[in-house]
């Protein structure tokens, strides 16, 4: 309960910089959307080496660190996250708004902080899952992070619709708003560094004798590891879909019609209601025909509920906003199953890992997972300008958001199929 709750803090930060950095940057930082775009995509580029660089030096750090190996990098980077997230949110505090260069540039400077010490932070800690649980307790300990996440994503995108409309009420950014978006921020930095103490403090390192280990040579290894490398690929692949639902998601139910904060909130919990309560289908699912089969089940239906995006909103017999919720919820079901099974998918392979080679390298294949999953997150970000661009006419349009995002998701499906992803279904199954 400890280790899963820790996910709660930065996952508000990582929801809000997902949901919100995009829109808030071009709707009241005033930030052009091209080089809102570009700002956040090297974010990704950021966490992607930070997750990697990290997790292997957490790896070969000595076991007898005061702080612990892998504790060192949570005790220390927490703290540090919190600074600059709440940074990357009031750029009205420091510098002109209506200088795109100074906008622009807070936002690369303060983006790239932000990632970079979310891969420090994190990276470590979650190589820590296969230290701490067994193969039998993954699927609950991973529901019970993104369990963690999605409420966490409730809030950020409950307090992102409120901020919104009441930005949009008093007047913009330099309003009373523009306090409460500074409280808001700072509180929810206290709460991430705050929930990982329990954690930090009742939760031990296990001994791992430390093996000289050269970083070229663990690449290599890694790399071998065949369904470490299918994972790698099918996994950047629907990403890129994945990270472009989210971040337009916001618009999008603006696009639909739904206005208000509580049009907003019902949206959010139908939709990551569903998410968070779906868990449970997809574990007990998981345990019977493995986590591969349940996350391709997942894909397909995804696939077939997200193109409804053509028409949602403009069916004549249901209210606008009850083709939202409605909307919403089916979304959920299959983003339930998207959201669950990677950690446990990584946590498994790094554990196989270890049983066979006796040697600890959990954070190397969590951390370089992180690579090609934020370069193709990076593309993604990309990509958003070409589908929703308010000063570009000639951009797709919201419609399109589903069907773009299913082929993404389809297009990882082959790939997928082709890895075993349940080493230890067997074992769990006698068991």
């Amino acid at each position: 309960m400890f280790y899963g709750s820790c996910r709660f803090g930065t996952s508000i930060f990582m929801n809000m910089s997902s949901l919100a950095t995009v829109w808030i940057y071009n709707n009241h930082f005033a930030l052009n959307q091209t080089w809102n775009s570009i700002g956040n995509a090297v974010g990704k580029i950021v966490i992607a080496f930070s997750g990697f660089l990290f997790g292997y030096i957490s790896d070969i750090l000595p076991p007898n660190m005061k702080l612990g190996k892998r504790k060192f990098f949570i005790w220390t980077g927490a703290p540090a996250l919190a600074l600059s997230f709440v940074m990357l949110f009031i750029p009205h505090l420091f510098i002109p708004l209506n200088n795109q260069v100074a906008v622009f540039s807070w936002l690369l400077i303060w983006n790239s902080l932000f990632n970079l010490f979310y891969g420090y932070l994190l990276t470590p800690y979650q190589s820590w899952m296969p230290e701490i649980t067994g193969e039998d307790e993954r699927i609950e300990v991973s529901a019970l992070q993104n369990s963690s996440n999605l409420i966490a994503t409730i809030v950020g995108l409950g307090f992102t619709f409120f901020i919104a409309g009441y930005l949009n009420e008093q007047g913009g950014i330099d309003s009373k708003a523009g306090i409460v978006l500074l409280v808001s921020v700072v509180v929810f930095a206290v709460i991430e560094i705050m929930m990982f103490l329990p954690t930090l403090i009742s939760i031990k390192e296990k001994e791992i004798k430390p093996v000289e280990r050269d970083i070229v040579n663990e690449i290599k290894t890694v790399m071998k590891n065949k369904n470490y490398v299918i994972w790698l690929i099918g996994q950047g692949i629907y990403s890129i879909g994945v990270t472009i639902l989210l971040s337009l998601t916001l618009d999008f139910i603006e696009y639909i019609g739904l206005s208000g904060i509580v049009d907003f909130a019902i949206f959010g919990i139908s939709m990551f209601g569903t998410v968070m309560i779906s868990f449970v289908f997809w574990g007990k699912l998981a345990k019977k025909i493995g986590k591969k089969k349940s996350l391709i089940s997942g894909f397909l239906y995804s696939s077939l509920i997200l193109p409804l995006t053509l028409v949602v909103g403009k069916l004549p017999f249901l209210p606008v906003n009850v083709q939202g919720y409605i909307f919403g919820f089916l979304m959920g079901l299959g983003l339930s199953s998207i959201y669950l099974f990677p950690y446990a998918i990584i946590a498994d392979i790094a554990d196989k890992d270890s049983k066979e080679t006796n040697e600890a390298r959990a954070g190397m294949y969590t951390g370089f997972n992180s690579i090609p999953l934020n370069i193709f997150q990076a593309l993604a970000l990309l990509l958003i300008p070409l589908i929703h661009d308010p000063d570009n006419p000639n951009s797709l349009g919201l419609k399109w958001l589903g069907p773009i995002v299913s082929l993404f998701i389809l297009l990882s499906i082959p790939v997928i199929m082709f890895g075993d992803f349940d080493p230890f279904l067997k074992k769990i199954e006698v068991e």
